[in-house]
């Protein structure tokens, strides 16, 4: 009987560093994707390639967006963290047409970019050591001094 119960517990072990395990690579793909992503180049970037990958990341995005750290920024969260989630529902809910300019849809999958990354590293599986970059450039970051 007591071989039974540490077989059970075991196996309980296990199945969390299991999906311990499919987090961190699901970040790590996603980190990978992300960084694919603003590596694109406006000129050199066909329309398909940004129409993919919108489509690509705009799935990702929804998929962290039900996560539980999303719903917690929800309910619990203060004003900035609803306002991130509104504005991540914004940038899935409206994606640039079909016949819209290629520098708008670079943008907006750039934008996602951002935002994936964000939502990686807010449920706590950043796949790299750099700290994430902000979805938005911050003004005078860059500046000459």
């Amino acid at each position: 009987m007591t071989d039974l119960m540490n077989t059970s517990s075991a196996t309980g072990t296990d199945r969390s560093s299991d999906a311990v395990a499919s987090t961190e690579a699901e970040a790590e793909q996603a980190e990978h994707e992300v960084r694919r992503v603003l590596a694109f180049q406006l000129g050199t970037t066909t329309r398909s390639e940004l129409d993919e990958a919108a489509a690509s990341l705009r799935g990702r995005v929804s998929a962290l967006l039900g996560g539980p750290s999303a719903e917690e920024g929800r309910t619990h969260g203060g004003s900035a963290d609803r306002g991130f989630v509104l504005e991540v529902v914004h940038l899935i809910d409206n994606p640039p047409g079909p016949h819209a300019l290629s520098h708008e849809v670079y943008s907006h999958v750039r934008a996602l970019a951002r935002v994936l990354r964000k939502l990686v590293a807010m449920n706590g599986a950043a796949a790299s050591t750099r700290p994430p970059l902000p979805v938005r450039p911050i003004p005078g970051r860059n500046a000459a001094r």
